[in-house]
């Protein structure tokens, strides 16, 4: 049975709206701890945050480029290694567990605000972000069995890292140059 391309479209985009309007929901009731707490190395949770940030944001910068490798958007005339796939993952797990401990304190120390634009653009994109990772991983999953478009899992991982980016702007980039 063959589907129709907007409607296997569905739940990759679905379960990425879902997941961001639930991060969004939970930031908003949750009372916010306020129990700060610094890793070992740092001197306060805004280095921490910081720093696995910007590794996050490095190894996405890497994945993104493995996946433009891969889809021939970069060096295309080379045969892709037949392990770049694999490692493609791996990098993107692992930036994926980078930024698990970030997004916790946002979470559960920090809460929802909205009294500040910035600090609201940057909940909003934070959970859009994990939005998007959620539509990708379920576009990936997907995309042999459905007729989706072969475009979706390349522009969901391009708009992924962009908005990956703008997190980190509007967070460690501030705590790096202030």
């Amino acid at each position: 049975m063959t589907r129709n391309p907007a409607t296997s479209l569905g739940a990759p985009l679905g379960a990425g709206a879902v997941v961001a309007l639930l991060l969004g929901i939970y930031a908003s009731v949750h009372e916010p701890t306020g129990r700060d707490f610094v890793l070992t190395g740092f001197e306060s949770a805004a280095a921490w945050k910081s720093a696995l940030a910007s590794v996050t944001v490095v190894l996405f910068t890497v994945q993104v480029t493995l996946g433009l490798r891969m889809t021939g958007r970069y060096l295309p005339r080379r045969p892709v290694p037949h392990w770049m796939p694999d490692l493609h993952r791996v990098v993107g797990s692992v930036a994926f567990g980078f930024s698990l401990p970030v997004a916790f304190h946002c979470l559960w120390v920090l809460g929802y605000r909205s009294d500040d634009a910035a600090i609201l653009t940057h909940s909003l994109l934070g959970s859009v972000a994990y939005g998007l990772y959620a539509a990708k991983v379920v576009a990936v999953h997907g995309h042999r069995r459905t007729a989706q478009p072969e475009w979706i899992v390349p522009v969901l991982g391009v708009v992924l890292g962009t908005t990956i980016l703008a997190v980190w702007w509007t967070s460690a980039l501030v705590f790096w140059v202030s």
